[in-house]
This record gives C-alpha cells, structure tokens and sequence, in this order.
C-alpha cells in the first residue's frame, strides 16, 4: 500500500470514528430526553453533529437569560397549557412565571416548558406549583397547535412513546372536522340552539379568550414575537363582541358552553389593522373592526388542539369634526 493510499485509509477510519461518535451522543441524548419527557435537559451534553449543527432540544433559562426566542409566544404557550389543565381538572391556575422551556429548533418546533403557577380560588391553597407544559406546533404561520402534556412537576411521566415533534391532536368530529368555518352572518348569530353569545362580564372575567386572539396574531406575523411590539399591537387589542358555537349534545346551560371541550370561538375586537409593506408587524387600527375564529377540540385523554385564523373587517366611519358647510361641528 503507497503511502496516499494509507494517508486515505486513515482518514476515512477517522471520519468513520468521529460519525460513530456522533451518533452515540445524540443517541444517548435522546435516551435522557425520553426519561424525562424533554424536560430537564440543561446539564444534558450534546454535542454538535457532523455538519457542526446542534441536532436536539435546545435549552433556555428564563430567569438567567430575559431574551429568548419567541418570548411573546412561548410565554402564551405556558398559558395554553395551564388553559389546559384548569378545563381538564376545573381548576383556575394562572400563569406566574416562565421559568425555562427546551425547544426544537425547526421551522415548526415543540416546546417543552417548566413555570410556577397559582390558583386564585379563595377555596385553592395559595401556595405556587410548578408545572411542565409541552405545545407542538402543527403549522407554521397561523395558529394550529396541541398542548399534549400539561400535569404539575411531581406528577408521573406519561407511558405513550416519546416523539420529538408530535404531528397530530385532538380528534375533532362533527361540525369540528376539516377547515375552519367562514364567518357566520348576522342572522345566524341570532340562532340561540347554535350560538351563545357571551356576556361582556363574562369574557372579561375569562382570560382565556383574549389569550386566543393574542395566540392568532402572534402566530400569524412571528415578528411580533422578537420584538417591542407587544405594547404597540397586542396592547390595543379590544374585544367587541364573542360567540360560542358548540355541538347541541356538549352542555345544557347556554353558559356552560364557555367549558366545552370541542367549540368554536368567534371573536370581533378592533385595534388592528393590516400590516403596511414593507413592515411585517401588523398596524395599529383602532377604528378597524376584525374577526377571528378560535377552534378549541380537547379529548379524553386532555390532549388540547386549538387552530384559529384572522377574517376580513371594516372601517368604521370616523364623525367628521367639521360640518360640510364649514361650520365647527
């Protein structure tokens, strides 16, 4: 054998070691990351692979480090799942504080989030718990998610198999399958079998439903998400008016639909407008009424989907302040 030839054999028996290597790590990695659910990953090694691409959960510490990734959002995903939780146990739990999260890091990721959370209920105990919440993203660019995991740390790991990314959700049926609905007409608001219209005192005392609507926008332009536009878009949000549609088997108080586990959600509410180019964050539109539609499906098992979408609006004519004629109004 020359001495190329052997100076090849060498190299590849290297780059065949470094390959095997590699692999056992993420291997290993992996093996953690299924013990614990995908939580609990940040003492976890892992090493980048061939490409010097970290493949894996990539760990934050919200309390060390103020910016993380998608700070807005993540942040609205530890709510889905208390949201979770509280319509899975009939409980009032409201988000504290984010305190990490292990996250994909692909175009549609899973998030794997531990935070401290209380229940306000005078008859709850006061004390903070912590829980873990685990939101996969199904889509990117619109609101299309489930929440399988949401249990308080001490509780026991689940026993399905663990799966990275999970592509999948609640099972919908009915009136629940397939796209989205259209916006219903004005009509068909006033059949009180199909829709109940919720009480302003009522979605004012539910946070869950501004919670929606935050989740449609910011899905839907990401920018909002890693920058300061929280204040300047999300803020001046106001919710005019809201429906419930449900399935007529699901409940038997109009009322009670707030709770049921496979509803749609239709939300009207003003102060956003249409982003202008070539700015991606939407505009303010504080006289621009918007629509968007909510799809809540929740299982047996409490596997929690929710999938949304804005819908057209209109201006709403602003009163002139001066008379035609030129008078002072």
């Amino acid at each position: 054998m020359t001495t190329e030839e052997e100076s090849l054999s060498t190299a590849e028996e290297e780059s065949l070691s470094t390959a095997e290597e590699g692999y056992s790590v993420q291997r290993d990695f992996w093996r953690q990351a299924a013990e614990s659910d995908g939580f609990d990953l940040e003492n976890v090694k892992l090493r980048p692979g061939m490409n010097g691409v970290v493949t894996g959960l990539i760990p934050y510490d919200c309390q060390l480090y103020k910016r993380y990734p998608y700070r807005i959002l993540v942040n609205l995903y530890a709510k889905v799942g208390l949201h979770r939780y509280n319509l899975f146990k009939g409980t009032s739990f409201k988000l504290d504080t984010l305190m990490k999260f292990n996250m994909l890091q692909n175009y549609m990721s899973s998030f794997y989030m531990t935070l401290l959370a209380h229940d306000p209920d005078p008859a709850a105990s006061s004390l903070q718990k912590t829980f873990q919440v685990r939101v996969d993203e199904q889509d990117y660019g619109t609101l299309h998610i489930t929440c399988s995991i949401a249990r308080l740390k001490a509780e026991v790991s689940t026993e399905t198999p663990f799966i990275p990314h999970f592509q999948g959700g609640a099972r919908a049926y009915g009136i629940f399958k397939g796209e989205l609905p259209d916006w219903p007409s004005d009509d068909a608001f006033n059949d009180g079998k199909r829709f109940y219209l919720v009480k302003e005192s009522e979605w004012q005392s539910t946070d869950w439903i501004s919670m929606y609507l935050e989740l449609v926008i910011t899905t839907t332009d990401r920018s909002i998400t890693e920058t300061r536009q929280k204040t300047e878009v999300l803020s001046q949000l106001e919710i005019v008016k809201v429906a419930i549609e449900t399935a007529n088997e699901d409940v038997e108080l109009p009322n009670e639909r707030l709770k049921a586990q496979s509803a749609h959600v239709y939300i009207t509410f003003k102060g956003l407008a249409e982003p202008r180019a070539p700015r991606r964050v939407f505009e303010i539109g504080e006289h621009v009424e918007r629509q968007a539609i909510v799809r809540r499906v929740m299982n047996h098992t409490g596997y929690l989907t929710l999938k949304g979408k804005l819908c057209g609006g209109q201006y709403i004519k602003k009163r002139s302040l001066a008379l035609k004629s030129g008078e002072e109004s």
